[in-house]
């Protein structure tokens, strides 16, 4: 009975220690553009191979020629790798931000006249601008890196702070140039 009860309490012990774990998380830039939400897991215990799903908020505004605002709710989905055994570890992570957003600009339109007339000898060219703005809701995506640092406690505070390159492979839905978002992340280990 003895060697029966030291067996289960083993057993107990060992599958408590290799419980996965979790977190939500709120997290800044990165992935999320501007501000989001985040369920991170490991598939097997509380380091290695693990996922990271998400919904956030962006927001974007690109003033050049043409003022443009990009904004909308995107989805990002990750498969994430923690290095370390302790509470401190490397977060090496690739994924897709997912995203319906809303496009609003400025457009331009020139329209040339030119005409030539035999009778008075003269030739005149008209110039005609007009500006109109566009806006549309459209699919949109982008495909991201994460390298940083995760601190987390079992059953407690857990922060990330880090940077996201993303890019693209150059296709009418995505972003249109490379770029590099820092993020900070703070939540909770369960």
């Amino acid at each position: 009975m003895r060697i029966i009860l030291i067996t289960i309490l083993l057993f107990a012990a060992t599958s408590l220690f290799a419980q996965k774990t979790r977190h939500i998380s709120v997290e800044i830039l990165g992935a999320q553009n501007t501000v989001g939400i985040n369920y991170d897991s490991r598939f097997k215990g509380t380091y290695g191979l693990g996922y990271r799903v998400g919904i956030g908020y962006g927001y974007g505004r690109n003033s050049g020629w043409f003022d443009e605002s990009i904004k909308g709710v995107g989805v990002p989905l990750e498969l994430n790798y923690l290095l370390g055994k302790k509470n401190s570890k490397l977060e090496l992570g690739f994924g897709a931000s997912l995203g319906i957003y809303r496009v609003k600009g400025e457009v331009a339109y020139y329209n040339n006249l030119e005409w030539y007339s035999d009778r008075y000898n003269t030739y005149e060219k008209v110039s005609e601008s007009y500006y109109y703005t566009s806006s549309g809701c459209q699919f949109g995506y982008f495909l991201f890196g994460d390298i940083g640092y995760r601190y987390e406690r079992a059953g407690g505070f857990m922060f990330r702070i880090g940077v996201s390159p993303s890019f693209n492979f150059g296709d009418k839905h995505g972003v249109t140039k490379s770029f590099f978002y820092p993020y900070l992340g703070f939540g909770w280990s369960f």
